[in-house]
């Protein structure tokens, strides 16, 4: 992971943060690691994840949110896998169990960018537990748009 426990960018039109993604992610080893992508409606969660799967993936193409499928899956150039889940369409903690998407969120070796993962706190909040041993890196990405244009990004690792 990135050396600084937090990063910030400010302002950032798509393209610069898209070029901000890259630069953070290139080299980066992201095998065990959990990225929760967390935003308003529309406020650049798909974007970030697109971004991201183009360093990890580039020979994947992204297909966007998953919203519908709830999982998308791709292969990452460093031989592991990357899900990008969306929990939007998710009506409550049963069917999130029932989806089994915490199978593939806890898959040694693994990586997962999960989106709307605020909408069931109580099933996702052993990640952010200090006192709890943890298999996977936890990073917090929150995205907040400041315009039609512009956004700002916050990253914080666990």
């Amino acid at each position: 992971m990135p050396k600084k426990k937090s990063l910030e960018w400010r302002n950032c039109s798509e393209a610069e943060l898209t070029q901000k993604i890259h630069a953070w992610a290139e080299g980066v080893d992201f095998r065990d690691t959990l990225i929760f992508l967390e935003g308003e409606m529309g406020a650049g969660k798909s974007t970030f994840a697109r971004a991201l799967l183009a360093v990890l993936a580039p020979s994947s193409r992204s297909m966007g949110s998953p919203t519908f499928p709830l999982v998308q899956e791709y292969a990452a150039n460093a031989g592991y896998t990357v899900y990008h889940i969306d929990l939007y369409r998710l009506k409550n903690e049963q069917e999130l169990e029932d989806s089994g998407i915490e199978s593939q969120i806890e898959e040694p070796g693994s990586a997962a960018l999960v989106e709307w993962a605020s909408l069931f706190e109580g099933a996702f909040a052993h990640w952010w537990d200090p006192s709890r041993k943890r298999r996977k890196k936890v990073v917090l990405v929150r995205i907040e748009a400041n315009s039609i244009t512009t956004r700002d990004v916050s990253l914080t690792e666990a």
